[in-house]
């Protein structure tokens, strides 16, 4: 008998041997055949823009089935829209090379055998990279991004203390901005120690009404370190941000500040970068004017945007603005009011003592706070520093000489350095600052993506849009500008998200790391499926606000259509019988027993992730009404109904009069399936014959489908080329017979922007938009026989004349006025409302306010 590890080398070379019999044995048009099919997955494979591994990760099912992804993309991959590699983007070439659509053969070998020749590129480029781009760092995950997560989940929000002692007009500026920018789970306590001008009083007097705000009056002036101690009492157990009255903050300035803190379980102090607060002073110590023509929001921003996130460690913070975790405050107590009555060199004091008890003090040079210095004390300063800095130095002889040290150290210098080559690069560009927004997606290709695309590309003047994609196990950040998407991140999970529970704990670290990194304002969520849903609770952890979008019914059950074992309709509610219902997006053995069983975690787990939304938005009546029935929670907070625009660059009458001298033609646009009508389709077909009715397939027919010979199958069609198909086909009547109710229909709107009449199934988006239109004819039920009756009835003149009549109405109004930047001005006008509520204000990130522009 052989040895057991010869076997394995014997198996292989009697598997070569039988191959090579085999070809040997193969007519000669087989082995030419196998032979160009070799040569083109070589050409493929050494073209550098075929990514084997790339594909396996993005198509799971092609790596469940053990077959070589070259050769899987070349014969069934390119048909099913997936695209080769990040590196080649199938339908920017399509667009430079409109007869590759035609030419029956994969894209990119199209590409390498013919458009490569003729000049065409792989990927549309940038011509010219946002202002930051040079900057731009990646992080690679650790399991240091579990443990700080874990301390920000338990941290709570900070309490803000803010002594108060004239200076009026600098506190009115210093509490806007506070106003503006704060997370609404923070207090901010406000103390006025028995302020002389007589105009504070009456400003404290408005904030006492301000959601979170809290006003403390000392009847007898107690100084500032006994007026911050009384603030750190005050705060409980919570940690504190220590903040001068003459500041003023911008946009993320407590999350940021916290994010520093939650980094190590050592940390007693992070403080920020200002333009005016001696040695945390960028781009130099001193004073930095803004740069000419920019505000205060706009740098924090850009810097926030731009940071290296080098967290420099230092021996002392600055109170200023600077962040106490409560844990140093119970170790080593709170600020020495004996010695520092008035202030300085109460921090640094403070800071010595808790460094000689091992806590570490940090700079967060991701934020960036204005300071005027000094404005409460006025000439009375320099006395106060020299006083404060003799206790420091008898107390700390070697503080000079650490502070010196820490100072000019390599990180410190580095921070500085680039915050300087921030503020050059984004005033020399004259770029706009525009906040970040996370969209989070599932699938590359479809309606949600290409919806997502035109409402990033609509909100491009006011947002700058990132890109979250998951496949289950592969996470990317992309940036999108101009039609392009360009990967800046990417992890690959150690375990795959799996459909229950539903959550991955790495994929929430990794995110939530990219979310401060990258510095995002806000998170539109557009689908989820293969993310994970411990997202929602990142953002809640972290105060960003977030916004989920409803296309379809996947967080009610992930049949995503609501049709049961039966092909009907379910309403989320489990219909009688113990059936198999057919999930859709994840693996066939991802759930053992659905309905009536797993369906109830299901719904508990994005009930529960849903509650922590900020609002939600959704197409139409219909979808918003079944979503509030099964998690009625919804109904409490924001929750739009916004139709998805389009722009057509013009809508026209393509449709053909009904007469009796040819047979109804009929198109069915959208790729074919049950669920679209692809049965009653198919029933329509084997009844009539064809010289009394035509049927027109724009579109993918679905495996299981067969189709009489007399239908006509005009395959898969590029959105652009709608309406020339269209034109060719010639129609008089449109088609859409989807048996679920459809959240919008993006092909009811394309025919209608061709003037098509449509039938279409009354329910859903399509029998909301018919009815409202009177645009088309409405099914009841998926019965030929009924469907029959309505075409008879369609195909006489008068009938589809008024109809006709109905479509071009529509075009006259809605299909010219709700175009994508009609409905990006409705998404922005919820992204203000969402971040106005977090920080319980009417400013926010997402208007033109300037808060605070010194």
């Amino acid at each position: 008998m052989w040895p057991a590890r010869y076997i394995p080398g014997i198996c292989l070379a009697v598997i070569k041997y039988l191959a090579q019999q085999a070809a040997r044995l193969l007519p000669g048009k087989a082995r030419a055949a196998n032979a160009k099919q070799g040569a083109e997955e070589r050409l493929l494979c050494h073209s550098g823009l075929f990514n084997a591994e790339w594909y396996l990760l993005q198509n799971p099912d092609v790596a469940a089935a053990g077959m070589s992804p070259v050769r899987h993309y070349l014969l069934h991959g390119w048909r099913e829209g997936r695209e080769p590699g990040p590196a080649f983007d199938t339908g920017y070439y399509l667009e430079q090379q409109p007869g590759a659509a035609s030419a029956n053969m994969a894209p990119l070998l199209h590409y390498l055998q013919v458009g490569k020749a003729q000049g065409a590129t792989p990927k549309l480029q940038w011509g010219s990279a946002p202002w930051w781009w040079s900057l731009a760092s990646s992080s690679t995950h650790s399991e240091a991004d579990h443990a700080r997560l874990a301390r920000l989940s338990t941290a709570g929000w900070p309490v803000i203390i803010i002594p108060v002692f004239n200076a009026a007009t600098a506190v009115e500026a210093c509490l806007e901005s506070v106003r503006a920018y704060t997370p609404s789970g923070c207090r901010v306590l406000v103390i006025n120690d028995a302020s002389t001008e007589a105009a504070i009083v009456p400003l404290l007097k408005k904030y006492k009404t301000v959601p979170g705000f809290e006003v403390f009056t000392h009847a007898h002036n107690k100084g500032y370190t006994h007026t911050v101690n009384e603030g750190i009492a005050l705060a409980g157990q919570a940690d504190v941000i220590l903040l001068n009255s003459d500041t003023c903050v911008s946009a993320g300035w407590v999350q940021r500040l916290r994010w520093a803190a939650c980094s190590h379980p050592r940390v007693a102090t992070v403080t920020p970068f200002s333009n005016n607060a001696g040695a945390f002073s960028v781009p130099a110590p001193g004073v930095n004017p803004l740069p000419q023509g920019t505000s205060l929001a706009e740098c924090a921003r850009a810097i926030a945007q731009a940071s290296g996130h080098y967290l420099p460690a230092v021996p002392t913070g600055n109170g200023f603005c600077m962040y106490i975790r409560r844990s140093c405050l119970d170790d080593i107590g709170c600020f020495d009011e004996q010695a520092f009555p008035r202030g300085y060199g109460e921090e640094n004091d403070f800071c010595m003592r808790a460094g000689a008890q091992a806590w570490l003090h940090l700079i967060d040079d991701s934020t960036y706070i204005a300071h005027q210095r000094s404005a409460s004390f006025g000439t009375a300063k320099e006395a106060l520093l020299q006083a404060g800095r003799a206790v420091v130095d008898a107390r700390y002889p070697h503080y000079t000489e650490q502070v010196r040290q820490a100072f000019a150290a390599p990180a410190l210098q580095q921070a500085r350095s680039r915050v300087g080559t921030v503020l050059r690069q984004f005033a020399g560009s004259h770029a706009q600052i525009r906040p970040r927004v996370l969209y989070v997606i599932s699938t590359r290709t479809g309606g949600t993506p290409q919806t997502n695309q035109d409402l990033m590309q609509a909100l491009a003047p006011e947002v700058e849009a990132l890109v979250l994609h998951c496949n289950g196990q592969r996470i990317t950040l992309e940036h999108f500008a101009d039609g392009v998407y360009t990967e800046i991140n990417n992890h690959i999970l150690a375990e795959p998200v799996r459909a229950l529970p539903h959550k991955s704990e790495e994929y929430d670290a990794v995110v939530a790391n990219w979310l401060m990194q990258w510095s995002i304002e806000l998170v539109h969520i557009r689908h989820i499926a293969w993310h994970s849903l411990g997202l929602l609770e990142v953002t809640a952890h972290l105060g960003i606000p977030s916004i989920f979008s409803f296309h379809d019914f996947y967080t009610l059950c992930p049949t995503v259509k609501l049709l049961d074992d039966r092909q009907q309709f379910c309403a989320a509610r489990c219909t009688a019988g113990q059936g198999h219902c057919q999930h859709e997006l994840w693996p066939e053995n991802s759930f053992n027993h659905l309905k009536h069983g797993q369906i109830h975690a299901w719904q508990s787990a994005f009930e529960l992730a849903l509650s922590l939304c900020n609002a939600f938005i959704t197409t139409t009546g219909f979808a918003r009404n079944l979503l509030v029935q099964r998690y009625p929670a919804l109904a409490n907070k924001l929750f739009r109904v916004i139709p998805h625009g389009r722009d057509f660059a013009a809508l026209q009458q393509l449709a053909v009069c009904t007469g009796d001298d040819e047979p109804l033609r009929l198109v069915v646009p959208g790729s074919l399936s049950k669920a679209k009508g692809g049965r009653l389709i198919q029933a329509l077909a084997e009844k009539m014959p064809p010289e009394s009715l035509q049927i027109h397939l724009l579109g993918d027919l679905a495996p299981g489908l067969r189709m009489p010979a007399h239908v006509i199958c005009h395959g898969k069609y590029r959105r652009e080329e709608f309406s020339r198909k269209i034109a060719e086909i010639r129609p008089h009547l449109g088609a859409v017979l989807s048996i679920w109710p459809e959240t919008w229909c993006h092909t009811l709107t394309e025919l209608w922007a061709c003037g098509i009449p449509v039938v279409g199934m009354n329910t859903g988006a399509v029998g909301e938009r018919i009815t409202s239109s009177g645009a088309g004819w409405l099914l009841r039920h998926a019965n030929v026989a009924e469907l029959s009756h309505l075409l008879t009835l369609a195909s006489q003149p008068g009938e589809w004349q008024q109809k006709a009549d109905a479509v071009r109405c529509w075009q006259q109004y809605d299909g010219r006025l709700s175009n994508t930047r009609q409905m990006a001005e409705q998404y922005l006008d919820v992204y203000q409302q969402v971040s106005s509520s977090e920080t319980a204000t009417t400013h926010h990130v997402f208007n033109k306010n300037k808060v605070c522009q010194n």
